[in-house]
């Protein structure tokens, strides 16, 4: 069987990646990258070869005819190399360098634990990363790059960036959810990945931990550690697990999906119906208050701006790090507000009692946003606990927000 990759690709990866691209600090930021790498690209795969092991068909046929099937699946004609890093977590990664072959890391412990299905799973999730191209756009540097301290790209087309990154995601779990043709292996996949367990006593249940999109308030989804540990979920390159099991389930239950397997159609999804549940539960991570001009957005910015500071004088003063926090978030929206502590604190009652009228999604999506900016300097005093606690309750969101999203921050999935 083989198929057109491209009309798996999630709309909305599409979308927003047309639109970037036309981009010039986009555009700026990419020709930047290329001139650093000054078209030479061996480096990650020999540092692979000096540290790990290159897995060959003698060592391991069945991981070997699985990356043979996606490939011929997928129509994916560059050669492929596997390496095995010495890892406790469960990880997997896919790369490739202007020169070279697409090299695929899997960790000793996914090795280990995934059976073959959830490997076929993961192997044809990074392999769709590299039929889509999405190392085209590297993710975060395109967003992040700078040249004495300006950065290239805007705050505005940052989000962007990072928004197409969560949805490419998505388009790549597409890919792996073909090649494994079962959906429970990829449930029980983001199952392993999501608690660590691989033990038989607990069922992993896709329908069931696709509905946790339903409860999910706020939580820092997987990001790579050695960018920002402060990073908001706006700034997040990976989009919430249960985000990603309910838009494979409802993939899994399409028509262009029963029908690339030879399956029965009766009953299915239409792809428009599935990309409408991915856009919805996209906007968990997209924070459009940050971006749109007009009253309600403003009343956000101004409620964050004020409790911020007001959580980080709670301990005693406002560190550099929590006010470029806010910065990061607000850009230039806060530049006309106050830093007199006790005029701010005069004015947050007036602006808790004026955030009520925004829906509840978005007042607790700003709690969430409190909290990260508060731990910008690395902790949370029990005097800022108090505080955001406080505002969450006064703001009507449930104080678990807060500590769901210090939780998340703590122990971040890779």
């Amino acid at each position: 069987m083989r198929i057109d990759p491209r009309q798996f690709q999630v709309r909305r990866e599409q979308q927003l990646r047309d639109e970037v691209m036309q981009d010039f600090g986009v555009k700026k930021a990419l020709a930047k990258l290329r001139e650093w790498r000054g078209g030479k690209g061996y480096g990650y795969r020999r540092n692979l070869l000096s540290s790990t092991l290159r897995l060959t068909r003698s060592m391991s046929p069945e991981i070997a005819d699985t990356v043979a099937r996606c490939k011929e699946m997928l129509g994916y004609d560059f050669p492929v190399e596997v390496y095995v890093t010495p890892e406790h977590q469960f990880n997997a990664t896919c790369h490739r360098e202007v020169k070279g072959p697409t090299v695929l890391t899997l960790s000793s412990r996914l090795l280990e634990a995934f059976t073959p299905a959830e490997l076929r799973f993961v192997i044809g999730h990074e392999l769709g990363h590299a039929v889509f191209d999405h190392y085209g756009l590297p993710m975060p540097i395109t967003a992040t790059i700078e040249e004495l301290g300006i950065p290239f790209v805007s705050r505005p087309t940052s989000l962007r960036l990072y928004a197409w990154c969560r949805s490419a995601e998505l388009s790549a779990d597409r890919i792996g959810l073909l090649c494994a043709g079962d959906p429970e292996a990829a449930a029980s996949g983001f199952f392993k990945l999501a608690s660590g367990m691989a033990s038989e006593r607990v069922r992993p249940d896709l329908a069931t931990f696709a509905r946790q999109v339903e409860s999910l308030a706020s939580a820092p989804e997987a990001r790579e550690k050695e960018y920002d540990e402060d990073t908001l979920d706006c700034f997040s390159t990976h989009p919430y697990n249960p985000v990603r099991v309910r838009a494979v389930w409802a993939f899994s239950r399409s028509e262009p999906y029963l029908e690339a397997l030879g399956r029965s159609t009766d009953s299915a999804w239409s792809l428009e119906d599935v990309e409408q549940v991915i856009e919805r539960d996209l906007q968990l991570m997209e924070p459009s208050y940050l971006e749109e001009k007009n009253q309600t957005s403003d009343t956000l910015r101004r409620l964050l701006y004020t409790a911020g500071l007001a959580v980080a004088a709670a301990s005693g003063g406002v560190e550099p790090a929590e006010l470029e926090a806010l910065g990061r978030l607000l850009g230039s929206d806060h530049a006309d507000e106050p830093t007199d502590v006790p005029k701010l604190l005069g004015d947050l009652d007036g602006r808790i009692e004026a955030a009520l009228e925004v829906p509840l999604r978005n007042r607790a999506q700003l709690v969430q946003h409190l909290t990260i900016v508060a731990a910008a300097d690395g902790s949370v005093s029990e005097e800022e606990l108090h505080v955001m606690e406080d505002i969450a309750r006064r703001l009507e969101v449930g104080a678990q927000v807060v500590h769901q999203t210090i939780r998340g921050a703590m122990h971040p999935i890779d």
